[in-house]
């Protein structure tokens, strides 16, 4: 029995494989949204086709057909990437229909190497011939890096997302992507110029893809509520005018401090909101996986532990100050949620 050897670009590849599987056999029968996932679905797709061209092909040989399906595989990549910014940004929407030329980049890009070589021997339009392959890496990195200042071009697509449910993980997986896709188009240049061999880029590219894989999936699980046998989602999102209303609390939160007010009510949240209580409760627990009362109090606690921190106030001027209307309360929910009790706190500091 021939004993069976792969190379570490092979064995990350087969990694990076079975992880896209995974995720597509997850999307489609765990997590059934289909309209939601399907964006996601597609990328893991062409990522799963890419990572396979890299495993198989000592086994299956570079012919013609196989060198070409493998570098549309990667340079779909930033194009797909850009797809994916822009629903990260907004994860109640996906992109418009306008957004979605950016895959069209490479095909384009297989029509103009192919216009460009047809007159060489052995080359005829529209079919692939192994000259094409210097003229495809080039035109594949041009489309990639226009697709990235695609995302660049859209003045108010990081406006908002801070203000959406997990926006500071989204913000910040919206970024990792970008650079991600920057150092492929790095290496997709140092081959070009003969800076790294054939060799180094699938190694460097198989990495990469891992990353990409991890990226995605991460933004996947965060951003697609799971559905019930029943078919509806466990965790329902928010429409556009209940994000509005979810931004609003967070000013009033965050801004004007309104826990502060010892007083302070769910009803007089909802009517600066201007909606019933129990439509601003709903909105509160599903966007800030809390009720009121533990959004009031987890505020008001970080208020407390600053001034602890920063300031020599008694404990029972920090209570007040904060928002807490009595002194027992505020030390039952100081321990709560920290572990101590305020006094110990700040010695805790000192120490």
């Amino acid at each position: 029995m021939q004993n069976l050897s792969f190379s570490l670009p092979e064995i990350l590849a087969l990694i990076g494989l079975i992880q896209c599987t995974y995720l597509l056999v997850h999307i489609f029968f765990i997590r059934w949204q289909i309209k939601a996932a399907a964006l996601p679905a597609l990328y893991f797709l062409v990522l799963g086709a890419a990572f396979f061209f890299d495993f198989a092909r000592e086994e299956i040989g570079d012919f013609d057909a196989y060198s070409l399906l493998q570098w549309a595989a990667w340079f779909y990549g930033p194009p797909l990437s850009v797809l994916m910014v822009i629903h990260l940004a907004d994860s109640q929407k996906t992109p418009a229909f306008k957004d979605y030329w950016i895959i069209l980049l490479i095909p384009l890009c297989y029509v103009l190497a192919s216009v460009s070589m047809q007159n060489e021997p052995g080359c005829t339009f529209l079919a692939y011939c192994i000259e094409m392959k210097p003229m495809l890496t080039v035109l594949g990195y041009m489309a990639g890096a226009i697709s990235l200042l695609v995302i660049f071009s859209k003045k108010n697509l990081f406006n908002n997302v801070r203000r959406q449910r997990n926006g500071k993980e989204r913000y910040w997986l919206i970024f990792a992507l970008i650079f991600m896709n920057i150092f492929f188009l790095t290496a997709m240049m140092a081959q070009i110029t003969e800076t790294i061999t054939e060799q180094q880029l699938i190694l460097f590219r198989a990495i990469l893809g891992l990353g990409f894989v991890y990226l995605v999936s991460t933004s996947l699980l965060r951003l697609y509520p799971k559905t019930s046998k029943t078919g509806r989602a466990d965790d329902v999102e928010l429409n556009d005018e209940e994000q509005a209303i979810a931004a609003k609390v967070e000013d009033l939160m965050n801004l004007d401090k309104v826990y502060q007010e010892p007083t302070y009510s769910r009803a007089d949240l909802a009517r600066e909101c201007g909606v019933p209580e129990t439509t601003i409760s709903r909105i509160i627990n599903i966007y800030f996986k809390k009720s009121f009362p533990q959004l009031l109090n987890e505020k008001r606690v970080e208020d407390a532990k600053r001034l602890l921190e920063e300031t020599d106030a008694p404990v029972n001027v920090v209570c007040e100050e904060v928002g807490f209307n009595s002194l027992p309360s505020f030390n039952r929910v100081f321990k709560d949620l920290t572990g101590y009790a305020p006094s110990i706190y700040r010695k805790s500091l000192k120490t």
